[in-house]
């Protein structure tokens, strides 16, 4: 992670001019994905500095120029910071970009790390709207035990980009928020394609698992800093309830 110095950067950390080096250089982390994209392997590549995003994406691009197209999905999660380069990559190389947006605000982590990579590249943290406009598809995480597990926690600071639990934190990139609609999609239609699970969940359809929970609020008639205090009424699994509101 950036706050301990352990992500690897394009540039180096601006308070100490020194870098973390990734744990495998290009050459093996190309050759790693290339064996296990040929095995027909769904690879799932924590990646968070600059640094490390490039290197997965030049290895899944090595993937696909060894073994040509194919339907396994790779997919990076966390993406703190990409550069502005890569960005168009996820799309062309048909990776998905794994968000977890809760972080995508001003908190006690952003002001760690504006001293040790600096304004400019703390203002780039979780740039979602610019992958979601390059085409390439985004789901959602919540990275849970580590942050809140409440998608509706994470669906509303990818749109208002500020905390979710106040109604007067600073915002965060605005230009980077995105629709109400497109963190929908992240966390039900695009997850379910994501697990290869698109022909039985994702979506409220005749012949799907009615894998689905009800709100007591909709969220599209809610202010965006309201999204957050919607509570769940009922959840379904394949059907059967197994959860009930009082």
């Amino acid at each position: 992670v950036i706050e301990t110095y352990t992500s690897n950067m394009l540039e180096p950390y601006s308070d100490t001019g020194g870098n973390f080096a990734p744990f495998y250089d290009q050459a093996t982390a190309n050759t790693y994905y290339q064996k296990l994209d040929a095995l027909g392997v769904q690879i799932h590549t924590h990646a968070i500095g600059d640094g490390a995003i490039h290197t997965a994406l030049n290895a899944y691009e090595y993937a696909l120029e060894q073994n040509g197209p194919n339907d396994n999905r790779h997919q990076i999660v966390h993406l703190q910071l990409i550069d502005d380069a890569d960005i168009p990559r996820f799309a062309a190389l048909n990776v998905t970009a794994n968000f977890q947006s809760l972080w995508a605000n001003q908190d006690q982590y952003y002001h760690l790390a504006i001293p040790l990579v600096g304004q400019q590249r703390a203002d780039n943290f979780y740039s979602i709207k610019s992958v979601v406009d390059s085409g390439a598809r985004v789901t959602g995480g919540s990275d849970w035990s580590v942050s809140s597990l409440n998608p509706l926690d994470a669906i509303e600071v990818a749109i208002r980009r500020q905390d979710p639990w106040t109604n007067d934190d600073p915002v965060h990139q605005a230009s980077e928020r995105v629709s109400l609609a497109t963190m929908i999609d992240a966390y039900t239609r695009n997850g379910a394609w994501a697990m290869r699970l698109e022909g039985t969940s994702g979506s409220i359809e005749v012949g799907k698992r009615a894998d689905l929970i009800i709100l007591d609020r909709n969220l599209f008639e809610l202010s965006p800093e309201d999204i957050n205090t919607a509570r769940v009424l009922l959840t379904l699994m394949d059907g059967r309830e197994v959860y009930k509101a009082e």
